[in-house]
C-alpha cells in the first residue's frame, strides 16, 4: 500500500474512534444541501439531433436508361449489335443461336464442350499460342453454352478493338479441333460433370428436368457423362459447320465506338465467316404437368439434409405473360421477403433459404421451386410448398397476392437490370438476348415501364395456371431416415431413374 492511501484512509478512521470512546456526542454540522431547483420545460437544453425522434421518410426510387443498341446486318448475315458507352474497357462477344436444344439426342454437352475447344488453338495458332495471342491483350477468352444459344467473348481496351475482333474471327472460323487437346479437355469436362453430380440441390434440378422434359432438352446443359464420354472430334467439327454460321450469328460489342466503324471493322475481321444454318433442332417438347404429385427420392445415406426441386410445366419464353410469370415468381419465392423463403425459413426454420424460379427457354417455360431442408423435416417441407403454391394459385385460400408483394418483385427485377449497366460484359449479355430471343431492340429500354405498368391481375392471372397438387418433386436424401415420414404424409415416393443421375 502506498502512502497516500494510508494516511486517507487513517483520517478517515480516527474522529470515529474519538466519537466511540467520548460520553457526550460531537457537535455536527449541518451539512445538508438545500434541493436544487427543477428547471422549467423552456430550460431545458434543446436536442441537437431532432431528426433522430420521427423515422425518415421513404426517397424517390431511383431511375436508369438501359441503353438501346444500334443493329446492323452485314452482307454475309451476320448480325452487329452495338452498345455505345464512354467505357474504358469494351465487351466484345459472338452469339450462336443454338446450344443444348440443337444437339441430337444422345449428344448432351455437344454444343458446350463445342464452344469450349474453339478455345483451344486454331489452325494458324496452337493452344498456347492462342493463349498468348490473348494474354497478349490483356484478357481472357471465354466460351459457354446454355439450352438456347452458345457464345464466345472478350474485352480489351478500345483501342485494341480490331485486334480483338481479328483474334475473335479466327477462333471462330478456323478452329483447330485438336485431337490431342480434345482429349486432355473432355478428360476435365467428364470431372467436372461427376463432380456436379455429387452436389445434392444441383443433382435434384438435372433429375427433375430430366424427368419431365426428357432427352434432350432435358438433359444437362453439360451433359451425361456417358454421352459426353462417346463424343468425338467429328461430332464437334460437325456441329460446328451446322451451327456456327453467319445467318445464325451475331457479334454483340459495347464501348465507346462509332456505328460505321465498328460495321466495317467485323466486316473486315469476319469476311471469311461463310455458311448458312444447317441445324435442324430436335422437335420440341409440350411437358405435360404428372396427373398428381408425383415424389422422386435419390438415395443419399448419411445426408443430414435433404435436397428438394419441385417442378411444373410453364409457357416458353414467347409466349404471352412472361413478365407476368416473372413478377410471380419473384413474389413466390425469388427475394428474402419472398412467401416460400418466409414460410420455410422464417416460419419454420426448416432451411437457410428456399426461392423460385421462372425458367423460359425458346421452347418450353418450367416453374422451379428449390430447398434444402433437415433431414427430419422433409415430409412437412414439401407439405409448405404445396400449400404455399396452392394459396397463390387460388386467392380463395385466403392469400391473394397483394400489391406490396408485386411491388417489391418489380423493384428487384427492374434493379437487377440496371446493376448490369456497371459492366461492359454485362450489358454485352442482357443485350445478347435481344439476338437470341429476337426481341425488339428497346426491350431493356422499355422494360422498367412495362413492368411497372403490369396490372395486379396479371401476376393473379399467373399464379391462376400453377398446378400446385400436380408436381414432379425430387428428393436427394437419406431414403431410410425420410420414407417412413413421407408415407405418414400421404406421399409415396419412387426411386429415380439412375440413368438421370449419370
Amino acid at each position: 500500500m502506498n502512502d497516500f492511501g494510508f494516511l486517507s484512509r487513517k483520517w478517515l478512521v480516527t474522529p470515529w474512534f474519538l466519537l466511540a470512546c467520548s460520553g457526550t456526542p460531537a457537535p455536527q454540522a449541518n451539512t445538508a444541501k438545500a434541493p436544487a431547483p427543477v428547471p422549467s420545460a423552456s430550460a431545458a437544453a434543446a436536442d441537437p439531433e431532432p431528426f433522430r425522434a420521427k423515422q425518415p421518410a421513404a426517397g424517390k426510387p431511383g431511375a436508369f436508361e438501359f441503353p438501346t443498341p444500334a443493329l446492323a446486318t452485314l452482307p454475309n448475315g451476320l448480325s452487329v449489335y452495338l452498345v455505345q458507352r464512354p467505357t474504358r474497357v469494351a465487351a466484345v462477344t459472338l452469339w450462336v443461336r443454338h446450344g443444348a436444344a440443337s444437339v441430337p439426342k444422345g449428344k448432351s454437352g455437344l454444343a458446350g464442350l463445342t464452344a469450349r475447344m474453339l478455345t483451344e488453338g486454331t489452325r494458324k495458332k496452337s493452344s498456347s499460342a492462342l493463349a498468348e495471342a490473348v494474354e497478349s491483350l490483356g484478357t481472357t477468352l471465354s466460351a459457354d453454352a446454355s439450352r438456347d444459344a452458345s457464345n464466345l467473348g472478350l474485352s480489351c481496351l478500345p483501342p485494341d478493338l480490331s485486334k480483338a475482333l481479328g483474334l475473335l474471327a479466327e477462333v471462330v472460323t478456323e478452329p483447330a479441333f485438336n485431337e490431342n487437346e480434345f482429349t486432355r479437355v473432355r478428360a476435365e469436362w467428364l470431372d467436372g460433370i461427376r463432380a456436379e453430380r455429387q452436389e445434392p440441390q444441383r443433382l435434384s434440378t438435372l433429375v427433375a428436368l430430366q424427368t419431365l422434359l426428357g432427352a434432350p432438352h432435358g438433359a444437362a446443359v453439360d451433359g451425361s457423362v456417358p454421352d459426353v464420354e462417346k463424343l468425338t472430334v467429328k461430332d464437334l467439327k460437325e456441329f460446328h459447320v451446322r451451327a456456327y454460321t453467319p445467318d445464325n450469328a451475331a457479334v454483340v460489342i459495347v464501348g465507346p465506338f462509332e456505328k460505321a466503324a465498328v460495321s466495317a471493322l467485323v466486316s473486315e475481321a469476319f469476311a471469311k465467316f461463310r455458311g448458312k444454318n444447317g441445324v435442324i433442332a430436335p422437335a420440341a417438347p409440350e411437358p405435360q404437368a404428372p396427373s398428381k404429385l408425383r415424389l422422386l427420392l435419390v438415395n443419399r445415406p448419411g445426408a443430414v439434409q435433404s435436397a428438394i426441386a419441385a417442378l411444373q410445366p410453364a409457357p416458353k419464353r414467347s409466349d404471352a405473360g412472361f413478365e407476368a410469370r416473372q413478377v410471380m415468381a419473384r413474389a413466390l419465392g425469388g427475394l428474402f421477403t419472398s412467401r416460400l423463403n418466409l414460410n420455410l425459413r422464417e416460419e419454420h426454420a426448416y432451411t437457410y433459404g428456399a426461392f423460385a424460379q421462372s425458367i423460359a427457354t425458346r421452347y418450353w417455360g418450367a416453374l422451379l421451386v428449390a430447398t434444402s431442408v433437415r433431414t427430419d423435416v422433409t415430409a412437412e417441407a414439401i407439405d409448405e410448398i404445396v400449400r404455399e403454391l396452392s394459396r397463390a394459385q387460388n386467392p380463395s385460400l385466403g392469400k391473394p397476392f397483394a400489391p406490396d408483394e408485386q411491388g417489391r418483385a418489380t423493384a428487384d427485377l427492374i434493379f437487377n437490370l440496371g446493376a448490369a449497366i456497371e459492366h461492359p460484359n454485362r450489358i454485352a449479355e442482357q443485350t445478347s438476348k435481344l439476338f437470341v430471343e429476337q426481341l425488339p431492340l428497346d426491350y431493356n429500354a422499355r422494360y422498367p415501364v412495362t413492368l411497372k405498368q403490369l396490372p395486379l391481375s396479371a401476376v393473379v392471372d399467373a399464379a391462376a395456371a400453377l398446378t400446385p397438387q400436380r408436381q414432379l418433386i425430387v428428393i436427394v436424401g437419406d431414403r431410410e431416415k425420410i420414407e417412413p415420414a413421407l408415407k405418414q404424409h400421404g406421399y409415396a415416393a419412387e426411386l429415380a431413374d439412375s440413368k438421370a443421375t449419370e
